[in-house]
């Protein structure tokens, strides 16, 4: 029996299939020397470069959480407050005193503006359902646009 299951395991084919990658993103890049050619959300293989370049190699690369740090500058205006966060659905913009001109501007992670809006009361609240997980940014400013505070927001679905 053992003999006949390992001659019938070696002597049947061997069915194989190639790695496939549905990516998120990506493009395929040409110069008069060079191509390359890349897929956003491929995990690292191997990596290698010199004191000028650094080539990354692999498949699905995972998210980078990258961070800019802005200082806020120091404002007398009314005290600011974000919460919940993480959020899942309605996030609370709650402001000490009198929101006068004051307004709200939510970015991505990627910098791109995704949605702004004024701020008429002591607490406005703002739809976060529409918009994917991951991180953003809401900076809360006052009516000249020089004065305010920056926030980084998790959606969490």
């Amino acid at each position: 029996m053992r003999a006949s299951l390992i001659a019938l395991l070696l002597g049947s084919p061997i069915l194989s299939s190639a790695q496939e990658v549905i990516g998120t993103g990506g493009a395929y890049h040409t110069s008069g020397t060079a191509g390359l050619s890349y897929t956003i959300g491929e995990p690292v293989t191997a990596t290698v470069g010199n004191a000028s370049t650094t080539l990354t190699q692999g498949f699905q690369q995972p998210w980078a959480d990258i961070n800019t740090v802005v200082d806020d500058p120091v404002t007398d205006g009314p005290s600011i407050n974000v919460y919940p966060n993480p959020v899942r659905h309605i996030l609370h913009i709650a402001m000490d005193g009198t929101p006068e001109g004051h307004h709200y501007v939510l970015h991505d992670a990627a910098g791109r503006q995704v949605t702004d809006g004024r701020i008429g009361s002591a607490i406005t609240d703002l739809d976060m359902e529409p918009f994917a997980s991951g991180s953003y940014y809401l900076r809360v400013l006052g009516p000249n646009d020089n004065s305010g505070r920056s926030f980084k927001i998790s959606v969490t679905h």
